[in-house]
């Protein structure tokens, strides 16, 4: 069986896990899940680097032991580690004195035998955030890049490793990608550096200084082995070097490090340069990703600006996060994360698209076949679509074999959309009548579709694979299954239940309320002793309160305002185009009856630019102009949504600056049916209805009702002809 070996970073447990710790997890567990659905026999290491300086430092400041703490957290971390889902085989703590330090003192050793440490004084600017020595001109302003805290000047005899021994080496090595490092520019970043010289770095710390805590050298128990000397050996010790020789020859060298851009030299220099010296092979790649920001910075600890992944998990669920993370946080850059984009993705893709697949296909399943796979009779558009579908789903493969996970996923969830839109298509809920072999053809096609969509989104989002699987009464299917019609007629299909459920803002608010104050408590102070910055969507909350607004009293409530305030008025879109800022909104230019208007829509999940140009739209006119991710929306455009199937409203026959009018109410006085009386709003001519406020805007009961749209429970007319949906038969308009 082919073998495939991949490592998270190693990260200092000097305090709480934060959301960047579950970012590398996700992304290093997707990569391992897909080379899993492969066929191969996967190891996935992780760990708790123990043994550092920071780690003794936060003991001394808790009062506690070095041991009790690194205890406590590296629990901690292994826990968020199985809340997220990272699928690994060994969690190595580096203060493991059986399975650790024998692999790291026998390093030593083979470098020491190849001449290649030696003992100095040394005088140096050193920053125990990232226990690293810098030279001056590696300084922003006389402070740490990393964490902007002034480095200590230390001067003691320590060990050194000849790095510049291997200068040429490394250069030929990185230059010739044996030693990958994605993506290409901190490959560039890494040959610049090493272009610019190596130097000999130290690779000891006196006891002294160290407090004892640590890794002795061998045969100089003055000197501890420098925390990243110990902690990159991590790598080989986590799969048996120095300990179980047959496990280690199994999976090294390993396919794949995954890091964080901070620690990059570490990994791609001192790192590679470590091994060629102890005659070990090198790693095949390093995966660089960017950081989570807040408020353009990065996220850490040591500054002080964490969010807690344990409360977004509790709150929201693991695959919404690892989803959110996945799609919206670009795999190799920095991006920022919020509880709104989360709450934006659940809704809007998870449910919308995937959710909403699964959950029609089956209950249509169970309704018209009695929850057994029907048997197919293909037609030409039939086969189409599958061999369409296949050849995405094998550029999705493609995708995964080179890392670019967010490109993957994107692709994996365009097939579940294109899956709901043959759905559409096909109009089985028709054909069930009218042609059931038809029906049953769209049925069986859909079905393998959401096999196929199960297994290619089991790297992104395990859990709810899993339950795909389950509903589909089927065991978990490896990669190659993908395109094959395995499912076979008769099948009994398992019950049908929703995967995914709408995040109302009743629901965020309850969330909000239930979380409020539970922060993390290394969320105090920075690192420079000023305030920290606070977290992305905690104190906030999904409704963007801000933590010193929590005690006012709430706002009054809005006075309701007659479904006749609102100036309806019909238009036409000339042009389209994304948001600058944001992926989901489309900037809309709509032509009105006196002329044009900028419409900002959340509509991209749903709907391509080419099937809104032209059409025919219903704006709220008098809607107070908003400023939406810093372009002014002049309007709102109404669409209808139900389970994730969404329809813009279009009145056949109508043009710019028809106004859209609203029935009467049903009494003695009114007209017959047939000729539906309205109360007429302004012409274009007319003095326009007073602006209105997006809450009294959302007093006022918009639905659709058997096709027809609906103002607190009245008909919209247009020309008095009913404003009708052809899709969603029932739902709410916004």
């Amino acid at each position: 069986m082919e073998r495939f070996y991949i490592t998270t970073a190693i990260p200092y447990v000097n305090a709480a896990p934060h959301l960047g710790h579950v970012l590398e997890f996700i992304q290093t567990d997707a990569i391992a899940r897909y080379q899993s659905l492969q066929g191969k026999e996967v190891a996935l290491v992780t760990g708790a680097d123990e043994n550092s300086l920071k780690n003794v430092q936060a003991a001394e400041k808790q009062g506690v032991s070095v041991e009790e703490l690194c205890r406590r957290n590296s629990a901690i971390f292994e826990d968020i580690a199985k809340k997220a889902g990272l699928s690994y085989t060994s969690f190595r703590r580096t203060s493991d004195r059986e399975k650790h330090w024998p692999g790291v003192q026998r390093i030593w050793e083979l470098c020491d035998k190849k001449g290649d440490i030696y003992k100095k004084k040394y005088r140096g600017l050193y920053c125990v955030g990232c226990e690293a020595f810098y030279e001056p001109d590696e300084l922003v302003n006389g402070v740490c890049p990393e964490h902007k805290t002034k480095p200590e000047e230390i001067e003691e005899e320590n060990y050194f490793f000849r790095l510049s021994k291997y200068q040429s080496e490394l250069e030929r090595l990185i230059e010739a990608d044996e030693l990958k490092i994605v993506p290409e520019t901190r490959k560039n970043e890494v040959l610049s550096f090493v272009r610019g010289g190596l130097k000999d770095f130290s690779i000891s710390r006196s006891v002294a200084r160290a407090k004892g805590w640590g890794v002795p050298v061998p045969e100089d128990h003055e000197q501890i082995e420098y925390v990243w000397f110990d902690a990159l050996g991590t790598y080989i010790t986590g799969i048996g070097y120095g300990t179980d020789e047959k496990t280690f020859a199994k999976f090294w060298p390993a396919n794949a490090h995954v890091i964080g851009k901070g620690i990059l030299r570490f990994h791609a220099v001192y790192w590679p340069a470590m091994l060629l010296s102890a005659g070990l092979p090198l790693p095949k790649m390093v995966f660089v990703h960017g950081y989570i920001t807040v408020e353009g910075q990065k996220m850490s600890k040591s500054l002080g600006n964490v969010v807690d992944p344990n409360h977004l998990i509790e709150k929201y669920g693991i695959d919404p996060l690892r989803y959110c993370l996945l799609s919206a946080v670009p795999t190799f850059e920095d991006g920022d994360f919020s509880e709104k984009t989360l709450v934006e993705t659940n809704n809007n893709e998870l449910l919308a698209n995937i959710g909403n697949l699964v959950n029609r296909t089956l209950v249509f399943t169970q309704r018209e076949f009695g929850g057994k796979v029907p048997s197919p009779e293909f037609c030409a558009d039939d086969k189409t679509f599958m061999e369409s579908q296949n050849a995405k789903l094998a550029e999705v493969g493609a995708l995964l074999e080179r890392v670019q996970l967010k490109e993957a996923l994107h692709l994996a969830m365009h097939c579940g959309k294109e899956a709901n839109a043959y759905f559409q298509k096909n109009e089985p809920w028709k054909a069930a009548k009218e042609d059931r072999a038809k029906c049953a053809a769209s049925i069986y096609v859909l079905l393998h579709q959401v096999k196929d969509l199960a297994i290619a989104l089991e790297p992104f989002i395990p859990n709810t694979s899993a339950e795909i699987f389950r509903q589909l009464n089927i065991a978990p299917k490896k990669w190659d299954d993908i395109g094959k019609l395995s499912l076979p007629a008769g099948h009994q299909l398992g019950k049908p239940e929703i995967i995914f459920r709408k995040l109302e803002q009743k629901q965020i608010d309850a969330l909000a309320q239930k979380f409020s104050g539970k922060q993390v408590k290394t969320e105090g102070a920075a690192a420079d002793g000023k305030k920290a910055a606070q977290p992305a969507g905690k104190a906030q909350g999904a409704a963007g309160a801000k933590p010193e607004q929590a005690s006012k009293p709430a706002p009054a409530p809005v006075e309701p305002i007659a479904a006749s305030a609102i100036d309806f008025e019909v238009g036409k879109i000339t042009a389209i185009r994304r948001h600058p800022n944001a992926e989901k909104l489309y900037v809309e230019t709509v032509q009105m009856g006196d002329g044009e208007r900028q419409i900002v829509s959340g509509l991209v999940p749903f709907l391509k630019e080419e099937e809104l140009l032209g059409k025919t739209v219903v704006i709220v006119k008098n809607l107070k102009p908003a400023v939406l991710r810093g372009v002014e929306s002049q309007g709102m455009l109404l669409a209808a949504e139900k389970n994730g199937v969404l329809e813009v409203l279009s009145p056949a026959g109508a043009k710019p600056g028809d106004k859209v009018t609203i029935e009467e109410e049903a009494g003695a006085n009114a007209p017959a049916p047939s000729q539906p009386a309205a109360f007429p709003l302004p012409s274009c001519s007319a003095a326009a209805l007073p602006m209105i406020t997006i809450g009294q805007f959302l007093t006022v009961k918009l639905e659709v009702k058997d096709f027809h749209a609906l103002a607190n429970g009245r008909k919209l007319l247009v020309a008095g002809a009913p404003v009708k949906t052809g899709k969603v038969s029932e739902g709410g308009v916004r």
